[in-house]
């Protein structure tokens, strides 16, 4: 894989990713402790009025996440071998705890990584965990386990389609797999794979109709396939479409997408972006995140679109954020995680998950902090941030400077007065500004006495080309991002 960025995840993937035993339909008893564990909500300690965490027991390692049709959580631990169930009404967590059965004792230690759950039309939810048995069947009303054979690896990513089939992406296999259920028949479930081609490492998938979206990370590519039915039953997928179509653009990492109106969004996970493609123009537009602390690239990664499709959601793997962009008024606010790691400064929320009944909640798993957390953007922001120009055009003469106000808002009551300012752009795959000048008149400011901020922007021999310009304003807890169409001649 070229993508230095890419070589973070595949180490994250590394560590939990051992040979996957072949076992099929084995069914292992569950453990659930007859007493919920006692909770630790950080909300005194580290919560913002925007995010809530909750701790799970140490040592557990939280990446899937899922949330299903009755509002439930849940969690999976990657090194304790465990199941979560968390209602947010009565804020109380059930561990189901996977025991293997005595005559199947043959389990792998070391981290065995849930990436991706999804709940069925019959209220099933499907797992799968890295390490050990491929896919996993959990009954919530009976808490049984059941284990099934996927044909080559666990799964990366998961879907299910509106005929109640579930579809996965295998990343390390270059494969494409469908779940379906025999008819006629209880409790039985057939298993498909399909090879994609040498070195492609699909992640994520988006279903369409009867068309499936997949994102190629090996090949930096988005690849449309048709689904083939005989019968009700999927016999195969056929490649209809591959993005880019132009050589002159090239996608970094294209990890996880939504296709809507002919307008696919996707992260970019080898960046800082969350890019939109229009299949008529074939125009690429890049949304740059704030700038990371250590200026490296904050990698986005799984995307949940909500409303309508009029918001989506992004996790950011190394900016301690979670994202929420704005399909229709064109802006990012980015909600920071409070808590940190006792041996770092990155909390890695790996996974995300939408609640099916409120798009404006979001929940996610906080990989090396044992943690998990919900984001509420249904709170009002304290500010607001507006700018008199959607466009800036600058000339390759670093002699000549342009000038245009930001209006900062006070919106409602405050705890604290001051927002800082910022930039971020397209211009460089970890959204800095490379040889943009970008200079405000005041970089923090007191919004209760000032209100207009000048900034100045000077090209210094930036690549000639279309850009966007992201300005933030930022109260330590949240950070509000504008986006400015940027255009070098």
């Amino acid at each position: 894989m070229s993508s230095i960025k890419w070589l973070i995840l595949v180490g994250v993937v590394a560590l939990a990713v051992i040979l996957a035993f072949a076992v099929e339909n084995i069914s292992r008893t569950n453990e659930k402790n007859s007493n919920s564990l006692p909770l630790n909500n950080d909300e005194n300690q580290n919560s913002t009025p925007y995010l809530k965490e909750y701790s799970l027991p140490t040592g557990t390692w939280p990446n899937g996440i899922l949330v299903d049709k009755n509002g439930i959580v849940w969690i999976a631990g990657s090194k304790i071998d465990s199941l979560f169930r968390f209602d947010p009404k009565q804020e109380k967590i059930e561990p189901y705890v996977i025991t293997e059965d005595a005559t199947q004792s043959n389990m792998t230690e070391g981290s065995l990584m849930v990436w991706t759950m999804v709940q069925d039309d019959n209220g099933f939810i499907w797992f799968s965990q890295l390490g050990t048995k491929s896919i996993w069947k959990f009954d919530p009303n009976t808490d049984d386990f059941t284990a099934f054979h996927s044909i080559s690896t666990a799964p990366f990513q998961m879907k299910a389609d509106k005929n109640g089939n579930i579809w996965f992406t295998t990343l390390t296999s270059n494969t494409v797999g469908v779940i379906q259920k025999i008819q006629n028949k209880t409790e039985s479930y057939k298993i498909a794979e399909f090879n994609i081609g040498n070195d492609t490492q699909p992640t994520g998938l988006f279903l369409e109709n009867n068309d499936l979206w997949i994102t190629e990370i090996a090949t930096q590519k988005i690849v449309k396939y048709q689904v083939m039915y005989d019968d009700g039953t999927v016999t195969n997928i056929e490649k209809i479409l591959e993005i880019p179509t132009d050589e002159k653009i090239s996608l970094g990492s294209p990890t996880d997408l939504f296709v809507q109106n002919d307008t696919i969004w996707l992260t970019e996970h080898g960046t800082s972006f969350l890019t939109k493609y229009s299949l008529d123009s074939k125009n690429l537009t890049r949304f740059p995140t704030s700038q990371n602390v250590y200026h490296v690239t904050t990698l986005p990664f799984w995307i949940r679109e909500v409303n309508g499709g009029k918001g989506i959601w992004f996790n950011e793997h190394e900016g301690n954020k979670i994202a929420f962009f704005d399909t229709v008024n064109k802006t990012l606010t980015e909600y920071e995680i409070p808590s940190r790691p006792a041996d770092g400064y990155l909390v890695y929320p790996l996974n995300i998950a939408a609640d099916p009944y409120d798009g404006n909640k979001l929940w996610f798993s906080e990989w090396n902090t044992d943690k998990f957390g919900m984001v509420d953007n249904t709170i009002s922001l304290p500010f607001d941030i507006h700018s008199e120009v959607n466009k800036i055009v600058l000339n390759n003469d670093s002699s000549k400077q342009q000038t245009l106000n930001i209006e900062i808002f006070k919106n409602g009551l405050v705890k604290n007065n001051l927002v800082f300012l910022n930039a971020s752009s397209s211009i460089l795959s970890n959204a800095g500004l490379g040889n943009l000048n970008v200079k405000f008149s005041d970089n923090s400011i007191d919004i209760t006495k000032i209100h207009t901020v000048h900034l100045l922007l000077q090209n210094n021999s930036v690549p000639s080309g279309n850009y966007t310009l992201g300005i933030s304003a930022s109260d330590g807890m949240v950070t509000k991002i504008i986006f400015l169409d940027l255009q070098i001649q």
